[in-house]
């Protein structure tokens, strides 16, 4: 019987027996040992659900049907475990489904349901497995712990470690849709945390996802290959890539609300002359190298074909996570990103997609990220000393309201600086701005523009100053000296007025 005619039979039962027969009748199909009426019953549970979720579900939860439902995940039959997982996905759409505590009770049946699916060649079965499984994780609200055991959240991590390697790549997908709603902190803290295990589930995600993205590499068209062809399996790297990414930040997310917890630090079972693996320190740590090693080189590979900014959203805002993560290492990881381009990349981005009021998330997540690894770069300075407490605090206002505001390209950047034109404070703070960037990104040996172009800019600039009687921050001032020193040649002199100025100054 098709999907229209359940709904009709449903109907036509509800409508001869009252309201409230409906779910008493397919709830003792569901109890029938004829597993043809049990199947019956879960699809036209699914058909009412589909007709109307919102006038139905209420009553079949009201009737327990969820946990008759979560007892079929059991059972031997596939068609049956397919037909209550598509039933229970519906029913997860109800917030009572959550508040009536099903979920809490359900939860070992649907581990236990995906565990074994998986060893079976049923892919439709893995996909609706894990879309339940995922639709319950990210569902389950925070107040109400689903995994009241360290072994059922550890069983729950394997199930997840076994999908996401899945060689059959829309069930890899569906798992990682899963891995990030299943890295939460309400559903991770149940002592002890099992860092070991989640750097598990992380490995095999991100190998998963590099492993895809060479395989799409090492793919060579075969004759007059369409470009049609091209571009559907790069959007498909990309929904891959941006999912792992997805997966990956949730991961970030939960090591920043631990550090908050004294409880979360280490596992408390763990002897003391063992090796500290089990620890947030060292989890914290593996992110920062996994960041480096295979997430920054997929998206780098990925935007030689094409930039989406809702992948660049999502990447940009890891890496200002890890500062946060491993704050040890800050200074070194931003110099790493300084001199491999990553102020160039984020200007570019801001240039290319955050003009006017356009992906205004984008434009504050590429500004947070630049504020952060600026003022790292400032605070631990290549050349020169570090500035003050005070030059650092005046650095970190004018970064703060100037960078969201910027979002030109290079050439118009040095057009802007070198206006001489009386200048408002907001524009003065952005071009500020504009050249303390300029100043980062070469002293990391990123000259994205003209020498000599640069030069003629800087000193437009301070003239521009001069003209209108302002000293700049001490550390602006700096890093127009030294613009000035290290774009200089034989061809280019300064300013004789501005030559005067700059004693005058110094």
């Amino acid at each position: 019987m098709n999907q229209d005619g359940l709904a009709e039979s449903a109907k036509n039962i509800e409508g001869s027996s009252g309201n409230t027969s409906l779910p008493l009748v397919l709830k003792k199909l569901l109890l029938s040992r004829d597993e043809t009426l049990q199947v019956a019953s879960a699809h036209c549970i699914t058909a009412v659900l589909v007709h109307s979720p919102a006038k139905h579900a209420p009553a079949f939860i009201h009737a327990d049907i969820p946990e008759f439902l979560f007892e079929h995940l059991s059972s031997s039959s596939e068609v049956l475990v397919w037909s209550s997982c598509n039933c229970l996905t519906l029913l997860a759409e109800e917030p009572l489904f959550f508040s009536k505590c099903h979920t809490v009770y359900g939860i070992e049946a649907v581990v236990r349901s995906l565990q074994g699916s998986l060893k079976m060649n049923n892919i439709e079965l893995h996909k609706q497995g894990l879309l339940l499984f995922a639709e319950i994780l990210t569902r389950q609200p925070e107040e109400i712990k689903l995994f009241t055991s360290s072994a059922m959240c550890r069983d729950a991590g394997h199930a997840l470690q076994e999908a996401v390697s899945s060689p059959v790549l829309e069930v890899a997908a569906e798992a990682l849709k899963a891995t990030s709603a299943f890295l939460r902190k309400d559903h991770q803290s149940t002592p002890p945390v099992q860092y070991g295990e989640l750097r598990a589930l992380l490995e095999a995600m991100l190998n998963r996802c590099a492993e895809f993205s060479q395989t799409l590499l090492n793919r060579r068209p075969l004759g007059h290959a369409s470009s049609r062809d091209s571009e559907k399996a790069i959007l498909q790297k990309g929904k891959f890539l941006l999912s792992t990414l997805e997966g990956f930040r949730s991961a970030c997310r939960l090591a920043i609300e631990f550090q908050s917890e004294p409880s979360a630090q280490e596992n408390p079972f763990t002897a003391p002359s063992a090796k500290k693996e089990d620890t947030l320190e060292a989890f914290s740590e593996f992110l920062l190298s996994a960041c480096d090693s295979l997430c920054i080189p997929m998206v780098m590979r990925h935007l030689e074909q094409t930039t989406h900014p809702a992948l660049m959203e999502v990447f940009l805002s890891i890496l200002h996570n890890l500062f946060v993560i491993v704050p040890h290492m800050k200074e070194k990881f931003s110099k790493k990103l300084a001199s491999s381009s990553f102020i160039r990349l984020t200007l570019e981005l801001k240039a290319r997609f955050c003009s006017g009021l356009s992906h205004s998330a984008l434009n504050q997540v590429c500004s947070n990220f630049l504020y952060y690894m600026c003022l790292n770069l400032l605070s631990a300075p290549e050349k020169t000393g570090p500035p003050s407490k005070e030059e650092l605090s005046a650095v970190s206002e004018l970064l703060q309201h100037g960078l969201p505001q910027i979002s030109s390209r290079s050439p118009e950047s040095l057009a802007f600086l070198s206006d001489r034109q009386y200048m408002e404070g907001a524009a003065r703070q952005r071009q500020y701005c504009i050249l303390l960037l300029f100043y980062l990104a070469y002293i990391h040996e990123d000259r994205f523009v003209s020498d000599a172009e640069l030069f003629e800019a800087v000193q437009s600039f301070l003239l521009s100053l001069q003209d209108q009687g302002e000293r700049p921050p001490l550390v602006v001032f700096k890093a127009s000296i030294y613009l000035l020193a290290i774009c200089q040649d034989k061809d280019n002199t300064l300013h004789e007025q501005l030559h005067c100025s700059l004693i005058s100054i110094s």
